[in-house]
C-alpha cells in the first residue's frame, strides 16, 4: 500500500501528456477537497443523530421494560391482599379495598410519569390528564397520602421528574380548590349485589 502511494505520483508524470498544467489540476483538485469535507461533516452529522436516537430508543426500551415488572408486581400484589400487605404497606389505616384502588391510581401516575419522561406528553397534555384524574375521590386521597413520598423520589430525579411532581402537585391544588369530587358512580351489575 505503502509503495503504490509512493509511486503514484511518478505514474501520473508518465501517462500524462507534457503539456498538463499541474497548478490547475492541483485547484480543481483543492475544490474537490472541499467539497469532500463537507460532505465528511454531513455524514458525520448524520451518524451523531443516529447515535443519539439509539441511545434514546434504548433508554426508552429500559424504562419500558422496568415498568412491565413494576405492573407484573403490582397485578401480583393486587391478586392477594397479603402480598398486597408486604409489597405496598399502607402509610395510614385504610380498608383492603381501598387501599388497592389507592394503589391503582399511583400505577396511573406511573404510567403519567413514564409517558412525559419519554416526551410523550407535553406539559401541557399533562395538565389535562392530571386534571381528569383529580376528579376522583380516591386519586386526591392517594396524592395527599403519598404526594409526600413522590415528592421526596421525584426532588431525587432530573428537570423532567421535578416538573412532574411540580404539575401533580400544582394540578392536585386546582382540582381540591375547584371543590368536592364528584360522587362515586354506583355500579348496578356489580356482582356482589343480588338482583
Amino acid at each position: 500500500m505503502l509503495g503504490l502511494i509512493a509511486f503514484t505520483p511518478f505514474l501520473l508524470a508518465a501517462i500524462a501528456p507534457a503539456d498538463t498544467d499541474w497548478g490547475k489540476l492541483s485547484d480543481v483538485s483543492q475544490a474537490y477537497g472541499a467539497v469532500s469535507v463537507v460532505f465528511s461533516a454531513v455524514a458525520l452529522a448524520g451518524v451523531a443523530l443516529s447515535l443519539l436516537y439509539q441511545v434514546r430508543q434504548t433508554r426508552t426500551s429500559n424504562e419500558q421494560a422496568i415498568r412491565d415488572s413494576h405492573l407484573q408486581l403490582a397485578a401480583l400484589a393486587l391478586s392477594n391482599p397479603d402480598l398486597l400487605q408486604a409489597w405496598s404497606p399502607p402509610t395510614a389505616p385504610v380498608s383492603l379495598e381501598r387501599h388497592q384502588q389507592h394503589l391503582i391510581t399511583s400505577l396511573a401516575l406511573g404510567e403519567l410519569l413514564q409517558r412525559f419522561r419519554i416526551g410523550h406528553l407535553s406539559p401541557q397534555k399533562l395538565a389535562v390528564k392530571l386534571d381528569g384524574h383529580f376528579r376522583g375521590e380516591i386519586a386526591r386521597e392517594q396524592w395527599e397520602r403519598e404526594g409526600a413520598g413522590w415528592r421526596r423520589t421525584m426532588s431525587a430525579g432530573d428537570r423532567r421528574d421535578r416538573m412532574f411532581v411540580g404539575l401533580v402537585d400544582a394540578r392536585y391544588q386546582a382540582a381540591v380548590a375547584a371543590g368536592p369530587a364528584p360522587a362515586l358512580i354506583d355500579f348496578q351489575e356489580r356482582p356482589d349485589r343480588a338482583s
